[in-house]
């Protein structure tokens, strides 16, 4: 089973394009966060190690991440070139 995520009722105002009480796939809601804080802060944003906040969110299935992905290559560190710059 993958990992599934849904937003814990004190922080559904957070946010607003998740419904309650409906489960999503926790790489569908990490990538929607992390655009948001991009698109906020700019295409520079220092993103947190934990995009999802464990207190803003409940999890299930999958296995869980323990320690930090820091260092570890990931889609935004090998961003197209025509693409790079266009978001902010």
């Amino acid at each position: 089973m993958r990992r599934e995520v849904q937003v814990r009722p004190a922080f559904a105002d957070h946010y607003p394009t998740l419904a309650r009480d409906r489960w999503y796939t926790a790489a569908a809601v990490a990538g929607l966060v992390k655009g948001t804080i991009i698109n906020r802060e700019g295409s520079d944003a220092l993103l947190p190690e934990r995009v999802l906040e464990p207190a803003h969110f409940e999890f299930r299935g999958g296995a869980p991440r323990h320690g930090s992905w820091a260092g570890l290559h990931t889609r935004r560190a090998d961003r197209h070139p025509i693409l790079a710059g266009t978001i902010g």
